[in-house]
């Protein structure tokens, strides 16, 4: 089932309602109905008699595309395994938060190259991407590479510790969605420009995250996405970030 919904690019809470008669593993996505490649969700859940989904869009497109589809058939017309009984657009007020300027303005890029990245261009020399006021830089790459001899490396994303530009994976961003992409540039981010210690990765992590939330992005793509980076790269750091980060999640006070 695909459903478009006008949305007007203002902040939005989606509800989305599904019966089915028997359990059945039902994936939801919300994307740009105008734009390839950008995703505001894409998960899935297991469905038994009645359940809802809520999708917090604090960016949000001109006009979604609502996808629901049942596992077990795929993309079929009159699919009657499940029924879709709401889809109700809310209006979704986040907090006004008092960051600072720095940071402020680096979100409004963020989020700018966020809606964007899933068809901007990229390329093995890596192309430019400026904030408006000059001050931060995103290099879009095809793929991150070793410094060392060029071979590929699986990070979505890294900084420079010695001026502050983010690189970013094009092959990793146009699978991820706008609040994967978001948890991400927010964490190399606070790497540069917020950590006390730039090498320390949790502390990025936690000053991330704090942005993230006070932005009002679902807590559920943080999860996807640092499992999606962990699991490539396991590690007992690794370890140790997932249990920092699930006890901050949990946690959050707003």
């Amino acid at each position: 089932m695909i459903k478009q919904i006008k949305l007007s690019e203002k902040p939005t809470k989606l509800k989305i309602t599904i019966e089915t008669p028997y359990k059945e593993k039902i994936w939801i996505s919300v994307q740009d109905a105008e734009r390839k490649n950008t995703y505001y969700t894409k998960r899935y859940s297991n469905v038994d008699g009645e359940k809802s989904f809520e999708v917090l869009m604090p960016q949000a497109p001109n006009v979604a595309s609502v996808i629901v589809v049942n596992d077990a058939n795929g993309m079929i017309r009159n699919d009657y395994s499940f029924k879709v009984t709401e889809i109700k657009a809310l209006p979704y007020n986040v907090l006004k938060r008092n960051f600072t300027k720095k940071t402020t303005s680096f979100i409004k890029f963020a989020q700018e190259f966020a809606d964007e990245c899933g068809y901007l261009s990229a390329s093995r020399k890596g192309d430019v991407y400026k904030s408006n006021n000059g001050r931060f830089r995103i290099d879009y790459f095809d793929v991150i590479r070793s410094y060392n001899n060029g071979s590929k490396i699986k990070t979505p994303a890294r900084i420079s510790q010695v001026n502050g530009r983010i690189e970013v994976s094009a092959e990793a961003f146009r699978k991820f969605t706008i609040p994967m992409r978001m948890a991400i540039l927010l964490h190399e981010y606070s790497h540069y420009y917020l950590n006390k210690n730039p090498h320390n990765e949790i502390e990025a992590d936690l000053n991330g995250l704090n942005l993230y939330l006070k932005l009002g992005y679902p807590k559920i793509d943080i999860y996807n996405v640092f499992l999606n980076v962990f699991k490539t790269s396991p590690s007992m750091q690794n370890k140790q970030r997932y249990v920092k980060l699930d006890n901050f999640v949990k946690n959050f006070k707003g």
